[in-house]
């Protein structure tokens, strides 16, 4: 009988994004068409300071796409731990900062050169052919940058951005969470959360049908506990307690219930802790 030997499978590398073309986003004179940015500093029920609105650009390195059909768009970028970009998600957004377009700027920026028939860049072509791009949490660059600061884990990254504005910037203090997100329901996996080792982790699912969501990452959270020491999921349950079934059916999150809510309040507490200390 012949005998046959498995060949280990070979991961491809990561690819990472271009670093010039994501620079390319971020500059200055792009933001007044940004709609979620120009939204939060005048069109939402309580429009932000601009300084605060600098400040989580600058955090999340922001930006915004100002041609084609996602023109007004925002830029999401997924950085990991060292500083790389592996994915940018572009959103647009209504008057009401609601999305109501998603996509990727890599997919984009394809979907121009072969709308032009020109041939794509070397670096696309690799990026587009690994297996896995958002391999990373929204935010997870900035766990080195404050390695003491508590975690809130979201879904998606405009929850987070929320989240930091009415919360507090983690460089104000150590005792202000960093906000990540994951990206979607099925990312709340292992390969993405295991940067969070040591960390304590406060979750923030977002709403579903009979707790659905919370549930399977309480779940999911408890294997990842015996596996990361030192490690600690704290679930909060607040929305699954105070939203009523239509919201539960339409899937709020955090996000959606912060917005309606005056931010400064947040912020005053937040002065009131400091002035005692």
């Amino acid at each position: 009988m012949r005998q046959y030997t498995q060949r280990p499978i070979q991961k491809k590398e990561v690819v990472y994004f271009n670093f010039e073309v994501f620079k390319v986003t971020l500059q200055s004179e792009r933001y007044v068409s940004n709609v979620f940015i120009q939204n939060l500093s005048k069109n939402v029920l309580y429009p932000f300071k601009i300084s605060d609105l600098n400040t989580v650009i600058s955090i999340y390195r922001l930006g915004t796409v100002v041609n084609g059909y996602r023109a007004g768009g925002t830029t999401f970028p997924f950085i990991d731990i060292n500083q790389n970009v592996r994915a940018i998600q572009v959103k647009q957004f209504d008057e009401n900062n609601h999305t109501i377009g998603t996509d990727f700027l890599h997919s984009i920026i394809e979907k121009h050169y072969k709308g032009n028939n020109k041939d794509l860049p070397k670096w696309l072509k690799e990026y587009i052919n690994q297996d896995k791009r958002i391999s990373c949490l929204f935010g997870e660059h900035l766990l080195s940058k404050y390695p003491n600061n508590p975690i809130a884990l979201v879904e998606a990254p405009k929850t987070a951005i929320y989240g930091t504005l009415y919360f507090g910037f983690p460089e104000e203090s150590e005792s202000n969470m960093i906000w990540l997100a994951v990206y979607n329901k099925s990312s709340f996996s292992f390969d993405k959360l295991k940067v969070l080792k040591g960390r304590d982790v406060f979750v923030f699912p977002d709403l579903s049908n009979n707790k659905q969501t919370y549930n399977e990452w309480q779940q999911k959270a408890l294997n990842y506990e015996s596996q990361l020491s030192n490690t600690r999921f704290i679930f909060s349950d607040i929305l699954e307690r105070y939203a009523n079934n239509e919201q539960k059916e339409r899937g709020l999150d955090l996000a959606d219930f912060l917005i309606i809510q005056d931010w400064s309040r947040y912020r005053l507490c937040e002065k009131c802790e400091k002035s005692e200390a």
